[in-house]
């Protein structure tokens, strides 16, 4: 798993290296561009050292490189299908909000508040609340630290769900999957974990001396990365569990 973390540091020192870029040079207008294409990388870094690794490179004469370049990418594509895209969000969605179901029941026991008299008598309105992420229990720190939670939770679960049952490149179908579904909570309660986390970044930029507002593409970047590390690291071990199986399988097998 070795190439996993590596690829993943190598993602995160291409970040960085982004963010000085645009100070030295005044590119932060390109850099804003470029800084999302940065999880593309991560999944292209793994393949890359896991055929080296493998030894499953090999030198192409310049005549069938760009053959090999678009079978090469057809099979980084493969088995990843619209279908299977919207089966992950549904996945991701459905782990954000049992979450937010649980901290609901939580907050109402602990709180001795009934549901009707939180969110009123249920009907449409209700169910807009739930959707946009509407409740209580979002104010203060403690609702920080929730969110949190739930945004780790939501990309752990899902990235085990990718990874266990994808027939694909799982680090890149998280990465697809993570992005839609990073963009798409940016617009419920989970806006207020990244804000938070934007502001934190760009005051820890200004005191280092960089004068660049790319904090909120920063942590939907860095969101979408970890959809992608959970999904390889899930896909990984689910690959050694069956190699050792096969193994002690054929170890099992009567000599004749």
């Amino acid at each position: 798993m070795g190439n996993l973390f590596f690829s993943f540091l190598i993602a995160i020192c291409g970040a960085i290296g982004l963010v000085t870029l645009s100070r030295t040079f005044d590119l932060e207008m390109y850099t804003t561009r470029i800084f999302p294409l940065i999880p593309l990388l991560y999944a292209i870094i793994y393949e890359t050292l896991e055929k080296k690794r493998s030894g499953r490179n090999k030198t192409i004469p310049p005549a069938k490189a760009k053959e090999e370049m678009k079978a090469g990418a057809a099979a980084l594509f493969q088995n990843i299908t619209p279908g299977r895209i919207v089966t992950d969000i549904g996945v991701s969605f459905a782990i954000k909000f049992f979450f937010e179901i649980l901290f609901v029941a939580f907050y109402l026991t602990f709180n001795g508040q009934s549901f009707s008299k939180v969110y009123g008598v249920f009907g449409i309105e209700t169910i807009g609340r739930f959707l946009r992420g509407d409740h209580p229990w979002i104010t203060g720190a403690e609702g920080l630290y929730l969110l949190t939670l739930l945004a780790l939770s939501t990309s752990f679960g899902t990235g085990l769900w990718i990874g266990y049952t994808s027939r694909g490149k799982a680090i890149l179908e998280g990465v697809i999957a993570g992005a839609v579904v990073t963009m798409i909570t940016a617009m419920t309660n989970m806006l207020i974990l990244y804000r938070m986390i934007e502001e934190a970044a760009d005051q820890m930029a200004a005191s280092m001396g960089y004068a660049t507002h790319i904090g909120f593409i920063a942590v939907i970047t860095l969101q979408v990365l970890l959809y992608g590390l959970w999904s390889g690291l899930a896909q990984k071990a689910k690959d050694e569990r069956v190699a050792a199986a096969a193994l002690k399988k054929s170890a099992k097998k009567p000599r004749k």
